[in-house]
């Protein structure tokens, strides 16, 4: 969450979303032990949980790719003139 707060680099910004879903994915497997091993749908979850952070992952590094292109900078604040 610090990073998410108080970063102003949108590539720190992405990587401490990734952070954040893989400590959510840690946290459902956790809940998910049983004495005989992780529960199937747990696992389930997981999986597809990671599947739909690899696509997030490459539409948010296609869009910082295309400001940078398009601003020169990954500063957010500089990037928040753009207004609608």
């Amino acid at each position: 969450m610090y990073c998410i707060a108080s970063k102003r680099n949108l590539i720190k910004l992405v990587m401490g979303l990734e952070i954040i879903t893989t400590s959510v994915n840690l946290s459902f497997m956790g809940m998910g032990l049983r004495e005989n091993g992780v529960d199937s749908l747990a696992q389930m979850y997981v999986a597809l949980n990671m599947a739909v952070s690899a696509a997030v992952l490459a539409l948010a590094l296609g869009f910082v790719a295309m400001l940078y292109r398009h601003y020169g900078t990954l500063d957010t604040s500089k990037i928040a003139r753009l207004r609608w």
